[in-house]
């Protein structure tokens, strides 16, 4: 079965991720007591004195712990709703929320202890209350942990639009499926259903709740931004032209984001989150040329009404590119040096 056919399918992709997750638990956690100690060793003798492999290593085993304790919560979680029949209940909803928000919170934990990871955040005051729309900047394999760990200090709850790749996650897979969130195929570009999808979790928004989206789709790099350039000029000539000013961030997509917008919930602001201090962590080997981080993660909220929120989804798109805009712009006044 391609590898496509098998995430699509919720059993084939659980009867590969969960056994994978268990076994590799059973084989490499007792084998750490080795494996950290000649990591640290081999790191010495290359002149990292800093310990860069061990401290990933370090982080990528408390991972593993997590999403096995994650797991783990999950079936207990199952067979106390009745083997599944009170899963949708608001109480188990909320129990799976909270699994969520301890799991995304130790692996933070965990960047901070062993990778020196620290959050410098200003305006933590314009994110609650809610219901609030959460339009995030992307560019790591990192930063969809800040938004729930933003959202947890302030109260709220949260729902989320992820890529469906991050399937491959058990715990995200298993855990995020029980409450309101959305995994989106962005291989279908703005297909309305996946629009539709979006829409519908942005208007179910609750007062203790924030919706969040990464508007630009995809993490930041500057291949994939000129890929993205290129489609817009053959789609769109005069937002292409807006878009060549985003030298930091990738161009906002159209579908899904607009859509958030038109349909949020009556009284609903919009909170867009800028950050910088994790460009170019595409994966493990970008993140041992970061380890450990010298500068802390510089994250900026600020709020917007949304009343002043056109009423048309081009004047809605164009709202849009102007924070974007404001994004691109904090990002270079706020970038450091040592940054990858």
């Amino acid at each position: 079965m391609a590898t496509a056919s098998i995430r699509d399918s919720t059993i084939s992709r659980r009867l590969v991720t969960v056994p994978s997750v268990l076994v590799a638990a059973g084989i490499l956690l007792p084998l750490s007591v080795v494996i950290l100690p000649v990591s640290a060793v081999l790191d010495l003798l290359r002149g990292r004195h800093r310990l860069p492999t061990t401290r990933v290593l370090a982080f990528g085993y408390s991972y593993l712990v997590w999403e096995v304790i994650a797991v783990v919560t999950a079936v207990v979680l199952w067979v106390a709703s009745g083997f599944g029949l009170a899963l949708r209940t608001r109480l188990f909803q909320e129990a799976h929320r909270h699994v969520q928000v301890v799991w995304a919170a130790s692996h933070m934990a965990a960047l901070k202890s062993t990778c020196g990871l620290e959050l410098d955040v200003t305006g933590m005051e314009n994110l609650p209350p809610g219901p609030v729309i959460l339009l995030s900047r992307h560019a790591s394999i990192i930063d969809t942990l800040i938004p729930i760990q933003l959202t947890a200090a302030a109260q709220l709850g949260c729902r989320y639009v992820l890529k469906n790749e991050l399937l491959w996650d058990p715990a995200l897979d298993i855990i995020g499926h029980r409450f309101p969130n959305y995994f989106v195929d962005r291989s279908g570009g703005n297909s309305v259903s996946a629009v539709d999808k979006v829409a519908a979790l942005a208007a179910g928004t609750r007062p203790s709740e924030a919706f969040v989206i990464f508007p630009e789709g995809s993490r930041f790099a500057p291949a994939k931004r000129e890929r993205a350039l290129e489609k817009l000029r053959g789609n769109n000539p005069v937002l292409a032209e807006r878009a060549e000013k985003l030298t930091h961030t990738m161009p906002p997509r159209t579908g899904g984001p607009v859509a958030a917008l038109r349909a949020r919930p009556a009284g609903a602001d919009i909170v867009v989150l800028s950050h910088t201090g994790l460009e170019g962590l595409a994966g493990p080997r970008e993140l041992l040329r970061a380890v450990p981080f010298r500068e802390p993660i510089r994250i900026d909220l600020r709020r917007f009404s949304g009343s002043d929120i056109p009423d048309d989804d081009d004047g809605r798109l164009s709202w849009l590119y102007d924070r974007w805009d404001e994004v691109n712009t904090w990002v270079g006044d706020h970038q450091t040096t040592s940054e990858i």
